[in-house]
């Protein structure tokens, strides 16, 4: 596969894909643009075969890893020993899959791409199960993935957190004689992002980090200026 193929192979699964589908290909084409070899780390795997409305972002990686060659490789892992071996059936051996808490693996890698001078193309971070009614606990656990690797976090590295959607606040009015009282803008919140990677994008506004795009997925590049 190359990338011409890896492309048409995407556009045919593309509808599946559903509220993910902009956001994919803007990762694959931010990828593009990136020197070899094409590092991917994932947090929680693929786990239902062909359930491409959750996702299947592990094929995907695999997909386009096996178009870039030259070394590409994903990483992923999952604490669920069943999603991990549904994993090992649906892709390549240029996927590395581990089982295990998703935090301490990350610590690990870390230290084993400082060691190798491994730089990582991507992270995509989707882990922990979001309870919309309460989504400070995923929130959190992702927040802890990003100190894993904030030490080998490059100026253009992609990281990248599913179901994170951007939330918006309606802005009431009083309707009046002749027209509508506004109320003055300032008292209602501006725009932020949702979900698992609401604490993320907090450190990102305090780290002067890009938000490269947002939608239910949400991508930002800069979290380290220096290197």
């Amino acid at each position: 596969m190359n990338n011409s193929d890896f492309y048409k192979w995407l556009d045919s699964i593309s509808s599946k894909l559903g509220i993910r589908k902009d956001s994919f290909y803007k990762i694959f084409k931010y990828l593009d643009n990136l020197p070899d070899p094409i590092i991917i780390v994932e947090t929680g795997c693929l786990r239902i075969k062909n359930n491409f409305s959750d996702g299947q972002s592990t094929l995907l990686f695999d997909k386009y890893v096996q178009s870039r060659k030259n070394d590409a490789k994903v990483y992923t892992v999952d604490i669920n020993p069943e999603a991990t071996k549904i994993c090992s059936e649906s892709v390549s051996d240029n996927v590395s899959i581990h089982t295990g808490d998703s935090v301490n693996y990350l610590e690990s890698l870390t230290n084993d791409f400082i060691k190798n001078k491994t730089d990582v193309s991507l992270f995509y971070l989707d882990s922990f199960d979001c309870d919309w009614k309460a989504p400070e606990q995923s929130a959190e656990h992702h927040l802890k993935e990003l100190v894993s690797i904030k030490k080998i976090l490059k100026k253009q590295t992609l990281l990248v957190v599913d179901d994170s959607p951007i939330k918006g606040y309606l802005q009431q009015s009083k309707i009046k004689k002749g027209g509508f009282d506004l109320i003055p803008p300032g008292l209602v919140p501006g725009p932020t992002i949702s979900g698992k990677g609401s604490l993320i994008h907090e450190y990102a506004v305090h780290t002067d980090a890009k938000l490269l795009f947002s939608s239910y997925q949400t991508g930002w590049i800069g979290f380290n200026k220096f290197d």
